[in-house]
């Protein structure tokens, strides 16, 4: 609700405002009344009020007077409204000069009411958008650790000031199949709508609640800033309050959330520790297939510095890689995985253990005569993103890079597979106007996509989107020349879907629009 302050020197106005519409249906609540400006000044540095009905005309200070003596003070932005006669138009112009959202002549009436509040609101919400932007920008700055003085002013201006700070991610389980067959809009907007549930139940904590920046792992959730101030406000110990969210999330939503809770830090500046150990107990968590919902900061500090998985296993795994053996290699990967489950592993062992496999996986292009390949496969690994994968903590993914990269190395040593490129290509050119990707054709085709990708590259001196983006562009160049069809309906034609991202594209390859290209080369 925005907080409206009414402030005229006669009381019947004051109540008749008041009383003419139902504030609260158009998201306002009427919180204080003065009548007068030192009266309202006292109220405003007492109250979080964020609009202003004013008016003109008022013994001691008017109206304006009011204004100038609050912007002159810098005090917080605020919305003002000024209500007037029809004889003062003179102080209106004065009025509209100091930036005041409106003017209301008396009597006021009803329809003129609603339209300036929704009025507001527009205007109100468009400035909270611009101003979460800029905190949540700086605020991935300091969950990143790479901050500045800017930054760490415009968090503390937001946040509760306290100390054992800690970072809580509440993320629905990418495992839960009903979570997976949601498209990702879908799934961005179940997160939208977890922040907003997050930040009704943390009311005047709201600033505490974060958006989600680890994109690159596939997560979909939201953080929690906390500090001791948070449990303080509930009379709660720490584990009851985390708890109490906990429940209130699982009874709300139909997916399954789960949470975790990084280790303590005790200053602000000290944040993004706390963030890279939520990263941390995830990798843990997914690895030794725990199925608690809650998994607290020991999780990620209390595991044993032991050894790491035993040489042999490695072998046997790398063996299998070679050959393409996918049972084997699944097989061999399960032996690794229940070897760190039951040894307690501590995470820096973890790293070492997986990325001394990626090594050895490295080691195998030594194996290849043709320098090209030994290329093509270390581009391969780098693409694939394994210590995103690492850090998901997600076995099924590991394993499946594994028997990806099998596949893609038996593929580089067949000759005759560069020969598919052929087939593919004549089928993209009859199909471009569909939804194409690598990794459709490389089903289609039975090729690995990465490899097929780089085979693109090779032959046609770009990546495949950007082939499969001139070759549509070469067709709606044609439409533009040989038919009348409007724009939208050309974009669809060749496959681009929306008009917007069309129009764009067609502007950075032949800079000029699609209409000026057709004006042009009709004449």
């Amino acid at each position: 609700m925005i907080k409206v302050l009414l402030v005229d020197d006669e009381q019947f106005i004051r109540q008749g405002l008041r009383r003419l519409i139902d504030w609260n249906k158009y998201g306002f609540d009427v919180t204080a009344e003065a009548e007068n400006g030192l009266q309202a000044i006292e109220i405003l540095e007492q109250t979080d009020i964020e609009l202003v009905f004013v008016d003109i005309r008022m013994p001691g200070m008017t109206g304006i007077e009011l204004i100038e003596y609050l912007q002159k003070k810098h005090f917080r932005p605020l919305h003002f409204v000024i209500l007037t006669g029809y004889a003062d138009f003179e102080y209106v112009r004065k009025a509209l000069r100091l930036q005041v959202v409106d003017y209301m002549l008396k009597p006021v009436q009803e329809e003129e009411l609603v339209k300036i509040l929704k009025k507001v609101n527009r205007e109100y919400t468009k400035e909270l958008e611009d101003e979460l932007e800029k905190y949540e920008y700086h605020i991935s700055k300091l969950l990143t650790g790479k901050f500045s003085k800017e930054d760490i002013v415009s968090a503390k201006e937001r946040l509760s000031a306290g100390e054992n700070w800690k970072y809580i991610s509440f993320e629905f389980d990418k495992h839960q199949k009903d979570f997976l067959q949601l498209e990702r809009e879908e799934r961005l907007e179940q997160q939208r709508l977890l922040m907003k549930y997050l930040q009704d139940l943390l009311v005047e904590y709201v600033f505490h609640v974060v958006p989600m920046i680890v994109s690159e792992e596939n997560i979909f959730g939201v953080g929690i800033l906390w500090n001791e101030n948070l449990c303080k406000s509930r009379e709660m110990a720490e584990e009851e309050y985390l708890d109490y969210l906990q429940k209130r999330v699982t009874q709300h939503f139909d997916y399954r959330v789960q949470v975790y809770s990084g280790e303590i830090c005790k200053a602000l500046e000290e944040i993004s520790k706390s963030f890279y150990s939520i990263r941390v107990a995830r990798c843990l968590h997914g690895l030794a297939g725990d199925n608690r919902e809650s998994i607290a900061d020991k999780t990620a500090g209390q595991r044993k510095i032991t050894l790491a998985v035993r040489e042999e296993e490695v072998e046997l795994l790398l063996e299998a890689v070679k050959n393409n053996q996918l049972e084997e290699i699944e097989h061999c990967s399960e032996k690794i995985f229940k070897q760190i489950r039951s040894s307690d592993m501590h995470m820096e062992m973890v790293n070492a253990s997986i990325y001394h496999i990626l090594y050895r996986l490295m080691e195998m292009v030594k194996e290849f005569d043709d320098e090209t390949n030994q290329q093509e496969i270390l581009e391969y690994i780098g693409k694939e993103s394994f210590n995103k994968l690492v850090l998901s903590g997600d076995t099924k993914e590991i394993t499946g890079f594994f028997a990806d990269y099998a596949g893609y190395l038996a593929q580089v040593r067949k000759a005759e597979s560069k020969k598919v490129l052929d087939k593919v290509d004549e089928y993209v050119q009859e199909h471009y106007m569909e939804k194409i990707s690598l990794k459709s054709l490389g089903e289609m085709f039975f090729i690995n996509n990465v490899y097929l990708g780089q085979i693109y590259k090779k032959k046609y001196g770009i990546v495949f989107r950007e082939y499969l983006n001139l070759l549509r562009m070469k067709k709606a160049e044609e439409l533009l020349i040989s038919t009348d069809m409007r724009i939208y309906t050309i974009a669809e034609t060749v496959g681009f879907g929306k008009v917007e991202y069309f129009i764009n594209k067609f502007v950075q390859m032949n800079h000029m629009t699609p209409n000026q290209y057709r004006i042009r080369h009709k004449e």
